[in-house]
């Protein structure tokens, strides 16, 4: 009865929500796995090459309303869903309308919104490029973000030493909503020396959002400004333990020796059959169908290669809320755009 309802089921099964064992994760092979076995269907999408549109190395890929919004190294492009070049938004400055150093960008119906982390601001656009309004959370010291809906957003403030609680805050334009205390289990006695400036992942899916901390082995539902515990991840060995963090920052000040001590677990996104996560580094799903965890490598299938010269391996950026797999892969002409490839995932 469960089918690709398992998810639910694990839930019950397990108090609430569902487990995913990690612990022989290592000893996995690496399966290269065509995407069209875990696809509805493929779209490829090569984007607009001229003289004047030229996209450097991609950071993110959204899609929204059949526009593709492109995150780059040299500025946000956006596309139709065929591929032609429509418009830039925002430009890099320090003047009021533009910004330093993005690290995401959040497209709704036809606004996007960017987050300039060094400039400590978010900025509204028009999907045409006109400038809409800004708001600057410099006091907040938000290490995380994430666009909520309606003009509201989830900011991650770490412990910092400075006797603050480490907390998810809700806020809009006109400041603070809400906030939740979220003392991570394994640094229940906090540190007062290092953060890691990418400890949190947001996802959404069916616009339910999800949140996992870097640290942690659990994966929270955000619901109505509360935390409730949704998926845990058994790492065996490889889960942090409480002093780990603390004692590597007092003795070597480094974030790489730290990360020797532990499997770190960013959560990358979710359909309704499969959640993705990285585990050191390592690209790994679990099939809720099959409750089972596969390694894989993901290429185009032979009916979908771009040309005989260029290669079939695909790179994900992003899972939309719609379960859409998106990426791209490399023309073997290095003079032209790269190919936009969405997978409706199973």
């Amino acid at each position: 009865m469960c089918g690709l309802l398992a998810t639910s089921c694990s839930q019950r099964e397990h108090g609430g929500y569902l487990t995913i064992d990690l612990i022989n994760r290592k000893s996995l092979p690496i399966e290269h796995i065509s995407l069209s076995d875990i696809s509805e269907s493929i779209q490829i999408i090569p984007l607009e090459t001229n003289d004047s549109v030229l996209v450097g190395r991609i950071s993110e890929i959204k899609l929204e309303s059949n526009k593709l919004y492109i995150h780059a190294s040299n500025g946000v492009f956006v596309f139709d869903s065929n591929g032609k070049f429509l418009n830039m938004v925002g430009s890099k400055g320090r003047g009021p309308r533009e910004y330093v150093y993005l690290i995401d960008i959040f497209p709704e119906n036809d606004v996007i919104w960017l987050i300039d982390d060094s400039g400590k601001k978010a900025l509204k656009y028009t999907d045409s490029g006109l400038f809409l309004e800004s708001f600057d959370f410099e006091k907040y010291r938000f290490t995380g973000y994430y666009y909520s809906g309606g003009d509201t957003f989830i900011g991650f403030i770490p412990d910092l030493g400075l006797n603050t609680n480490i907390m998810l805050a809700f806020f809009d334009t006109k400041g603070m909503i809400d906030s939740v205390l979220y003392r991570n289990p394994i640094m229940k006695n906090g540190t007062t020396v290092m953060f890691y400036s990418a400890e949190v992942t947001f996802i959404n899916y069916g616009n339910e959002i999800k949140f996992k901390h870097l640290f942690n082995d659990t994966i929270y539902n955000v619901l109505n400004n509360k935390l409730y515990p949704n998926i845990a991840l058994n790492l065996g060995a490889g889960k942090a333990n409480e002093n780990a963090r603390g004692e590597a920052a007092r003795q070597h000040h480094s974030v790489v020796d730290l990360f020797k001590e532990m499997d770190l677990t960013y959560l990358y996104g979710e359909s309704d059959r499969y959640i993705f996560l990285t585990v050191a580094d390592t690209p790994i799903f679990y099939d809720k169908k099959e409750r089972k965890v596969h390694k894989w490598e993901f290429s185009l299938p032979d009916d979908k290669r771009i040309d005989p010269e260029s290669s079939q391996k695909f790179v994900p950026k992003y899972i939309d809320r719609n379960g859409n797999l998106i990426g791209e892969t490399t023309p073997a002409n290095l003079e032209d755009n790269q190919v936009i490839i969405i997978a409706k995932l199973k």
